[in-house]
């Protein structure tokens, strides 16, 4: 890019771009997609590249000062399109967990704090695909931070070490089968993730150790492959099988919904008499409200919005930079819940042509933007008003979201069964605001989809964020401007029957227990100016229900005298010690024994035999 006059060195009113590509080998690179399989190990997934006979899994060093150096190093080959690691401790990137951030010794040399505390290195670790054959190699593919892979997938080596220090886990009675289990990831955070019960294989029998009848439970823990047993020791022999069934159902209430596609960009070839044809088609009128940060991102986004096909890039030579161009593409998507309906898109005509795929015709799309946007502007003047705060405006417009909407787990299901790379077209409307609005169903780009529209009918600033949940599912969520400050909301998870709200105005330090956002949701370069990093208007903290560790037991005693059931917040790190000692006290002062509950980033849930009847 030239930004002087090469003979006054004057500043040129309008930049000269040329556009040069580097030649190699094997002409396509590929495009490569992460996820994490059931064990919570990453998977590398890519497809086949046209004359390429294997590919390296390449590990890359780069530092702000140097960018990329040296040669890389080939942590795996294969002749497929598909590689996990042996291991996950290789994307370690801690020194000190946040599981031993409290022991004396770590205190003694770094001080107080909660937080994991990462290895001392000026380098950064990339990870990327390059495709061989006899000849050479492509380029490399699209890149894979290290300490983004590490925040999504569980140190499974420290998983395996706490089972086996464990052992099985022993509760008294079936209200106290543990929910949830704490594990460390390989970036140092703890999570929490949802025990999975294999109740059709629960069986009683003797405990050899006494004589008496127990029961034992075998369990999953979410994402990580790992299992262990829980030993029911006190209850009804004639009734234990109608007090595990309420426990399944507890937990399949429990359980956290996700259910995100991701759309692929591709180059692709094309014939010259195709070229002159397909550079651009269809209308440029701008109808939507478009959100963009930048000027490719806000063109791509009104071309999408008029369900054009092919989109002319003549006009924007940056694009010929293919990450670039994928980087605004993906937030001109993700960022106009209006753009419906797109599965894909690809590159032609030597970069100047974006040819963009969609699920329905462009006939439809447009009939159904219009319906979207009059139940939008329904829906707020039925549920805002003029006096309403900020504040009032957004916890209004979770709650329709909680009390209309169901979500739609055969669309979940559908696609699963497809990798999330796309549905059955009965299931399209589920992940776009049309399923939520007017169907009352979807999966979660569908809440957070139309809970942008429906804030940005209200006057207020938000925008959709893209990610996992529990590390290794897709999700898509909502980051909301309330009183000059960005602020977390997941509407999907929000709407649970036992812990409501608790992911309703949460900092990005909480959340993160949860929710792992990636970078396609909006360009790289600005992912940092949406960062959430205050918790004053955290749901339970409004609602006068959020208490500190040493000072919450009495009012949850209190509350579940009152209601016989209680649900109060405290601190997001509440650990199974902590609240096992929480709800011991409880107990004694309550009165009786007969308590079940759990916890879930630091919301506890406490209630007695009569409330789990209710």
């Amino acid at each position: 890019v030239q930004y002087v006059d090469l003979e006054t060195g004057e500043k040129l009113e309008k930049p000269i771009v040329t556009v040069f590509t580097v030649d190699s080998e094997v002409k396509n690179a590929p495009r490569v997609t992460l996820g994490i399989n059931e064990e919570g190990f990453p998977v590398f997934r890519w497809k086949k590249v046209p004359g390429a006979e294997r590919y390296y899994v390449m590990s890359m060093t780069s530092s702000e000062k140097m960018g990329l150096s040296g040669d890389g190093w080939v942590e795996g080959e294969t002749e497929g399109t598909e590689w996990i690691p042996e291991s996950t401790a290789k994307f370690i990137t801690y020194n000190v967990s946040e599981a031993d951030r409290r022991e004396p010794y770590v205190i003694e040399k770094y001080g107080e704090g909660n937080e994991a505390i990462p290895k001392d290195t000026e380098y950064e670790t990339y990870y990327c695909v390059i495709a061989v054959s006899k000849d050479g190699t492509s380029a490399l593919s699209n890149m894979f931070r290290e300490t983004d892979i590490a925040r999504k997938v569980p140190f499974t080596e420290e998983v395996k070490m706490s089972l086996n220090e464990e052992g099985s886990n022993y509760t008294q009675s079936f209200g106290e089968m543990p929910s949830y289990k704490w594990v460390t990831m390989c970036d140092g955070t703890l999570v929490q993730k949802l025990i999975n019960y294999d109740f059709e294989s629960a069986k009683e029998e003797k405990a050899s150790w006494s004589g008496e009848n127990i029961v034992k439970v075998p369990y999953k823990i979410d994402g990580t492959g790992f299992d262990g047993v829980v030993v029911v020791e006190s209850y009804n022999t004639d009734t234990w099988k109608e007090e595990l069934e309420k426990v399944r159902i507890r937990q399949e209430k429990l359980r956290n919904r996700a259910g995100a596609v991701t759309p692929e960009m591709k180059v692709e070839g094309e014939t010259e008499s195709e070229k002159e044809e397909k550079e651009s088609s269809g209308e440029s009128e701008r109808k939507y409200e478009v959100t963009a940060n930048s000027a490719l991102s806000e063109y791509l986004a009104v071309n999408m919005l008029n369900a054009n096909t092919s989109i002319s890039l003549k006009e924007f030579p940056e694009s010929a930079d293919t990450d670039y161009l994928l980087d605004a593409w993906e937030e001109a998507v993700y960022q106009n819940p209006m753009v419906l309906g797109v599965t894909g898109a690809s590159i032609a005509n030597g970069g100047k042509t974006l040819h963009v795929k969609y699920d329905t015709k462009s006939e439809e799309i447009k009939k159904k933007q219009k319906e979207i946007s009059k139940e939008a502007e329904r829906v707020v003047d039925s549920i805002i008003t003029d006096d309403m705060t900020e504040l009032e405006k957004e916890m209004a417009i979770n709650q329709y979201l909680c009390d209309t909407a169901e979500y739609d787990m055969d669309a979940l299901e559908n696609a699963e069964e497809n990798d999330f790379a796309g549905v059955d077209a009965k299931f399209n409307d589920s992940f776009t605001p049309y399923g939520v609005l007017l169907n009352k169903t979807g999966v979660c780009s569908s809440y957070a989809g139309a809970f942008k529209l429906l804030a940005q009918q209200a006057g207020l600033e938000c925008i959709v964020v893209t990610g996992n949940l529990d590390g290794e599912l897709p999700h898509a969520w909502n980051k909301i401007k309330i009183d000059g400050e960005w602020r977390i909301v997941d509407s999907t998870n929000n709407d649970n029957e036992l812990i409501l709200n608790a992911l309703l105005n949460l900092p990005d330090y909480a959340a993160d227990k949860v929710l792992v956002e990636d970078e396609r949701f909006v360009l790289d370069d600005k992912v940092k100016d949406y960062e959430a990093k205050s918790d004053d208007k955290e749901f339970y903290r409004i609602e006068g229900k959020f208490y500190e560790k040493n000072k919450i037991f009495e009012p949850l005693k209190n509350e579940l005298k009152e209601e016989g059931t209680a649900v109060l917040r405290t601190d997001y790190t509440l650990s199974d010690k902590e609240f096992m000692k929480i709800a011991q006290e409880v107990v004694e002062g309550y009165g009786s024994g007969e308590l079940g509950g759990y916890y879930w980033l630091g919301v506890i849930y406490l209630t007695d035999e009569e409330g789990r009847e209710k």
